[in-house]
């Protein structure tokens, strides 16, 4: 996947460690909110220093094609981090999705109009016959998303001992072969 994507009204970009100022404002207007669904996070992780570290290993994972993080601005506002969506183990046949957007931006087509671009750019003949998105049971917004986009419900994960609901989309790039003899 390449570093950095637009649509008429997105840019969807990979960022480096001189980016840390944005994605920490970012995550400090939205602190409280993703908390409901994401594991603890110590408030060190709340500074320049350590969102420098993350975006760091970040590249490296991008680099290596192993998992890329494409943060979402408004063409028209490059300064604000509206969103992010995350790929992990995009080189196997198996990668997994995240996502998390803005309070103040939700509910606007713009989660929507980002992932499914993205989606398009990784699930082609070269991409992962599947995309696994794990979500907290309580989260019926991130559900319904996973839904439009396309996913469909495939059962559970453990995740740090929570029960999370699983969703799977299949690259439409693949043959599957299928299993119930039709």
């Amino acid at each position: 996947m390449q570093k950095l994507y637009h649509t008429d009204r997105l840019t969807m970009a990979a960022l480096d460690p001189c980016a840390a100022p944005l994605v920490l404002a970012y995550l400090l207007r939205n602190r409280e909110d993703f908390a409901k669904y994401e594991p603890a996070k110590e408030d060190s992780f709340y500074t320049i220093a350590s969102q420098e570290k993350v975006l760091d290993a970040e590249s490296l994972l991008l680099e290596r094609g192993q998992g890329v993080r494409y943060y979402i601005f408004l063409n028209s506002d490059p300064d604000t981090i509206v969103g992010n969506v995350s790929f992990a183990h995009i080189e196997g046949p198996v990668c997994i999705i995240g996502y998390r957007m803005d309070s103040g931006y939700r509910r606007l087509g713009i989660g929507y109009e980002a992932v499914s671009f993205l989606l398009s750019e990784l699930l082609g003949p070269e991409g992962p016959d599947m995309v696994e998105a794990d979500i907290y049971p309580d989260n019926d917004i991130s559900v319904r998303f996973a839904e439009k986009l396309g996913f469909r419900y495939a059962g559970t994960s453990l995740f740090m001992g929570r029960e999370l609901k699983r969703y799977t989309v299949y690259n439409p790039g693949k043959r599957h072969l299928s299993l119930s003899g039709a």
